[in-house]
């Protein structure tokens, strides 16, 4: 923590004295403190980053690139770590899903699993069980309660306060198991179903929502890293369920550039013209980051792409941004 020290003698005459002695003992009794928003990730929820020793292609260029997106993620979750943040807040389109509204996971408790791609569980099971922010969780939906589309789900027991835990899968599994040791405690946020087909339509209200959070998570004591949980085009790749398309080249390709320009046109113009087609299930977390980020504030995050690639038929993408500013002044 930083302080500062000012000797000054000061004659305080009328009025303009006693205004000028308050404002100035203001100033003096600044103290600058560490900011507690801190990090922003992005990271992806494929089976392949999870584990590449399963990943079943004889591509090597493929296999390498996977293994690149794997030892990316493990430093991140690595760097969350060293942070010893109070709170990760996550953001995850392949949870438990409203139709309409972004809904909060309610529960003490959450827990599930993942596997890979290659490799089901049994044997292949990646399991993770953390403690959910009730009190973060509590206040997010009292701040956000001018939002008609923002509710909370809880599952087989009280809201709040059920002895089970709610059920997690590997949108949130995956980017949870990367954080070595004891994990902190999370908010958990699902995106709707409704992302399928209005995505480019809620670009509007993720901006909103994205400035609403980051207005409450700038306040609060608790330090905090923010997770986006998400892949890229799923069309890479005729062989893959989704097909080819054209479009998912330019859609990986323009998100990659929001990211290292920290250009919100590349996002939400760009990358958005060809969402419908690239068929990208992280694009909503995406653009709510850039939410959270703000146009006016981007200088005070540092970005850095750590991986964009599609050894599969779906992009997968690593990155940080990293606070530059890691302080605020309060008075």
């Amino acid at each position: 923590m930083l302080k500062f020290s000012i000797s000054i003698n000061i004659v305080s005459n009328g009025v303009l004295g006693i205004l000028f002695d308050v404002f100035f003992w203001k100033l003096v009794f600044i103290c600058e403190t560490q900011a507690v928003l801190s990090n922003f990730y992005i990271v992806p929820h494929g089976g392949i980053a999870l584990d590449p020793t399963h990943f079943n292609t004889t591509n090597a260029t493929s296999l390498k690139e996977a293994w690149m997106i794997h030892d990316s993620y493990v430093e991140i979750g690595k760097e969350i770590a060293s942070l010893q943040p109070n709170l990760v807040f996550l953001s995850t389109p392949h949870g438990i899903s409203d139709l309409n509204n972004f809904v909060f996971y309610y529960n003490p408790t959450a827990s599930g699993f993942a596997d890979t791609d290659n490799c089901q569980c049994p044997p292949c099971c990646y399991n993770v069980t953390v403690n959910l922010n009730m009190k973060v969780t509590s206040a997010l939906l009292q701040v956000l309660s001018h939002s008609k589309n923002i509710s909370a789900l809880s599952g087989f027991g009280p809201p709040g306060a059920s002895d089970s835990p709610f059920p997690l899968r590997w949108g949130e599994v995956i980017p949870l198991h990367f954080i070595p040791g004891n994990l902190t405690e999370i908010v958990i946020l699902s995106h709707p179903s409704r992302r399928y087909s209005d995505d480019v339509s809620m670009i509007p209200e993720l901006l909103k929502l994205g400035e609403d959070l980051y207005q409450y998570l700038e306040s609060i004591p608790e330090k905090v890293v923010v997770m986006i949980s998400a892949d890229l085009a799923h069309t890479h790749s005729a062989d893959g369920p989704y097909g080819f398309s054209k479009a998912a080249e330019p859609f990986d390709k323009a998100v990659g550039q929001w990211v290292q320009l920290q250009d919100p046109s590349s996002l939400v113009k760009t990358a958005a013209s060809y969402v419908d087609k690239a068929l990208s299930c992280g694009f909503t977390g995406l653009v709510m980051l850039q939410g959270i980020l703000g146009d006016k504030r981007t200088s005070q995050w540092k970005p850095e792409l750590l991986a964009n690639y599609h050894p599969s038929y779906y992009g997968m993408m690593v990155a940080a941004f990293r606070r530059e500013n890691r302080y605020r002044i309060k008075f």
